[in-house]
This record gives structure tokens, C-alpha cells and sequence, in this order.
């Protein structure tokens, strides 16, 4: 029976009305729009990849176990693909509307946890596709494999069998409990075999324990720094936005500073809350900074299914460095810290022992979470690479990329970033009403990505 992992659940037990856990990307293609029936056959033949699209989740009853995925019964495609269109004169700025109006919509968690919209009135002869799909399905790097299942690397569309898909019935309701007592009892076994098995070496358990206690100290010493104005309990509604630039660009900053792309990526972002933060305070004394949470996926290379996998990294952006370079050497020496400090190693032993704790009390323990503050984490960047080569939609060529991710608990702006074919584009999440002004922080991103080329062209003129 499968069933969501500890970090999968989570999504579900956050999700509520003022916090849809879903993430999402939208898709800019040249070109009249398809027709809605070619967008819903194309589909159709592509779904037997993607399993997940047409199964649903069953909670155990009395929450002896974690919920389980099952076939959808009443699969209808019709009801996930969808058609809209933006208002005249359908530029950056109506899209973006539109799109925030439909990523803030939470998904019907009765039904398979996915939906799409074909959008047509775009200017220039384009239309766009958004995706939404629940974080319990998918990470950054699974959803990306989601879409290369949909896209085609030519013009020419890959030719697919129809599908002869037939939903497997339900189990029953005693072999769901009786799966979830046997899961139950075998997960934390599992984890004490590994920790028996540790024990074989002592001299490596010991450094192995001692490398996730100290990343496990490292989480609760790093969550204590608060951002007035990046804080509070989100409402019902989004402002989406985002940032261009350019991945060749990104890669001579990186090569001239003696950085890694992530840290060029970040220094942009720490660029955008500066400016952000600039635009509602007087001045920042030199020591601001603004904690962000870093994502760092664990999933191999060779994984077929969904769901996530993923252990986060901590970064102190340094907003109130008025220098750019200044700003970059902060992240480049955290990220080198972090990386061997044993953070991952700390986050993953704690989600690893998540298994001891009985299913019930794990959700009621994650409905609390939900709905209380805390003030841990302003911010949440993740990074995910994304194709590096053209790809189409029923003949039509795919020019932009650019990704959402949901609001945390009590954070008001996060940060997904992804590149395709060349061009990096950052989507900024922001709470409606309390960010209005969220545009300076992609103004900010665009703006340090200049500042850092600039600075890197400076660098490479003073060393020849």
C-alpha cells in the first residue's frame, strides 16, 4: 500500500484556507493557443507517467497511519484542465493577476491533487499554462520531471498510445487499518535495525551522531531571528511576481567571484529584500540580516516516484551590506560553513525519527503547528534546475518557465527560483493584502544581478 512519507504528510496537515500547500509553475508559449479539446487529448495519452494524477488520499481511520494513495474512481480530466483567459490588453501585468487570483485557490483534496489552466488573451501572440500541484505529490526536482513528461524536446509531438487506464478498486477499510497497525510497528523496527547496525562501529556511530546532533543544535540556535516585515500569519489571497535573468550571466559571476551559482543566486536575493526592506524602513544597520531557509533535495538520481525528498540548509541574507561584493562573500563563506557542518545530517535525523511518533499525535502535533507562530524562518529560497534545451507543447515553443511556491507558516514572502534553457527566472510569493509592494523585490533581484556583473567585470578587468 503506498503511503505518504512523514515529510509528505506535513504538506497535508498545514494545508487550510489561509495555507494552500500547493506548488506550481506558469508556462509562456508562442503562438495561438491550442484548442481545448487537443490540450485535454494530450494529456490524456500522457497521464500512464504520471500516476499520481489520478489517484486520490485516504485517510486511515482514527489516524492509525498515515494517509494512503488510491486510484480515483470518479476520474474526470475534464475537472483538473481548465480554460480562462486574461483581460485586454493581456500583458505581464494582467497575467500576473490572474495568476496570483488562481495560484491563492486552494485544490479540493478530495480529488486527484492537481489542476491546469490553459490561458488564453495574452499580447504578442502567446498564451501561458499554470500548473498547480499539492507538495504532497511532488518536490522542485519531481515536479520538473512532471513537466518533462508533458513537454517534447521537437515541434513534432511524441506520438502516445491512448490509454487504457482503468482505476483499481478501493481496499477495503480492514486491510487499510490492518496495513497501517503492520506499518505501524515495522517503520520505527526499521530505524532501530539502522541504529543496531550503527552500533556495529561505534567510532563511526559516534561521529555520525555527533555530526546530526550538532547540525540538530545548529537548527535551534539559527531559528531565533525574526523580520518585522517579512512576519505574520498570511491571509487568504497572493500577489505573485517575478524576476528575470540570465543562467550564462549567473555563471561568469560565479566563475569570477570564486563562488558556486547558488551563492551568485542568493547575494540577487539578499540584493531584492534590501531594497524591499529600504522601500518601508529609514536605513538598515550593517549587521540586518533576513534568515532564509534553503532547500536541498536528497532525492537520487535514479528515483521513479513522487513525493519529496529533501533535507534545507539555513542562510543569513545580509541586507543591511551596502556592497554587493560585501553581500556575496557573506553567502559564499555561510553556505561553505553549512555544507559541512552537519545541518542536512541534523534535519534528516530528525524527520528519521519522526517514525516513533504514534500517526495520530503527529497530525494533531501538525494542526497545532499549523496555526501557531513562529518565529524561526523569514523566508523560504528554493532552487531548482530546470531543462537546459527548447522544448514545446503541441508545436508550440515553451520561452518561459517561472515557478511558485507556498507561503510558510507566518512568512509573507518566499522565493522559488528555476532555470530553462538559458534564462533564470525567480517566482515571489507574496500574502496580498500585507505585501503589496512585493514588485521591489524582484525590481531588487533584477538590480543585483547587475550589480554582481558589474562587480565580476571589475574583478576580471583588475586581474588581466
Amino acid at each position: 500500500m503506498d503511503r505518504l512519507t512523514v515529510l509528505d504528510d506535513t504538506f497535508v496537515v498545514l494545508e487550510r484556507d489561509n495555507l494552500p500547500m500547493h506548488i506550481g509553475s506558469l508556462m509562456i508559449f508562442d503562438g495561438p493557443p491550442p484548442e481545448y479539446e487537443d490540450l485535454t487529448a494530450h494529456m490524456s495519452g500522457r497521464l500512464d507517467q504520471l500516476p499520481r494524477y489520478r489517484q486520490v488520499l485516504r485517510e486511515v481511520p482514527l489516524n492509525l497511519g498515515r494517509p494512503t494513495w488510491q486510484d480515483d474512481t470518479h476520474f474526470s480530466l475534464e475537472y483538473h484542465v481548465r480554460h480562462t483567459a486574461v483581460p485586454h490588453p493581456g500583458g505581464d501585468e494582467q497575467l500576473r493577476i490572474l495568476a496570483g487570483r488562481l495560484l491563492s485557490q486552494r485544490l479540493d483534496m478530495q480529488r486527484p491533487l492537481w489542476e491546469m489552466w490553459l490561458i488564453e488573451g495574452l499580447a504578442q501572440d502567446r498564451f501561458a499554462i499554470l500548473n498547480k500541484v499539492h507538495h504532497a505529490m511532488v518536490d522542485g526536482l519531481s515536479g520538473a520531471d512532471i513537466m518533462a513528461a508533458l513537454l517534447d524536446e521537437s515541434p513534432q509531438p511524441v506520438d502516445r498510445t491512448p490509454s487504457q487506464w482503468r482505476p483499481t478498486p478501493p481496499p477495503s477499510t480492514v486491510s487499510v487499518v490492518g496495513a497501517a497497525v503492520v506499518d505501524a510497528v515495522r517503520n520505527p523496527m526499521d530505524r532501530l535495525g539502522h541504529l543496531v547496525k550503527d552500533l556495529e562501529s561505534p567510532r563511526d556511530a559516534v561521529q555520525k551522531v555527533a555530526s546530526a546532533l550538532a547540525g540538530t543544535l545548529r537548527i535551534g540556535e539559527t531559528l531565533a531571528h525574526t523580520e518585522d516585515n517579512l512576519m505574520g500569519q498570511p491571509g487568504p489571497h497572493r500577489r505573485w511576481v517575478w524576476a528575470n535573468g540570465s543562467l550564462d550571466e549567473v555563471r561568469t559571476i560565479k566563475s569570477a567571484l570564486g563562488g558556486t551559482v547558488n551563492d551568485v543566486i542568493l547575494t540577487a536575493i539578499a540584493s531584492g529584500f534590501r531594497e524591499f526592506l529600504l522601500g518601508r524602513v529609514d536605513d538598515l544597520p550593517e549587521g540586518a540580516f533576513v534568515r532564509t531557509m534553503v532547500p536541498v533535495s536528497t532525492r537520487p538520481s535514479d528515483a521513479q516516484s513522487g513525493g519529496n525528498q529533501v533535507a534545507v540548509m539555513f542562510c543569513d541574507l545580509p541586507v543591511g551590506l551596502a556592497d554587493v561584493g560585501e553581500r556575496f562573500a557573506s553567502v559564499h563563506e555561510q553556505m561553505v560553513a553549512a555544507k559541512s557542518s552537519g545541518t542536512v545530517e541534523g534535519l534528516d535525523s530528525l524527520l528519521e525519527n519522526a517514525v516513533f511518533i504514534p500517526p495520530a499525535l503527529y497530525a494533531a502535533a501538525g494542526k497545532l503547528a499549523a496555526v501557531t507562530p513562529q518565529p524561526a524562518v523569514s523566508t523560504i529560497t528554493t532552487n531548482v534546475p530546470g531543462p537546459q534545451s527548447q522544448l514545446y507543447i503541441l508545436s508550440h515553443p515553451m520561452r518561459k518557465m517561472l515557478p511558485y511556491v507556498p507561503l510558510g507558516m507566518n512568512q509573507l514572502v518566499t522565493i522559488a527560483i528555476m532555470s530553462y534553457n538559458g534564462e533564470l527566472c525567480c517566482g515571489i510569493t507574496a500574502d496580498y493584502d500585507q505585501v503589496p509592494d512585493v514588485q521591489r523585490v524582484a525590481q531588487g533581484i533584477e538590480q543585483g544581478l547587475a550589480d554582481l556583473a558589474a562587480a565580476a567585470a571589475e574583478r576580471g578587468s583588475g586581474s588581466s
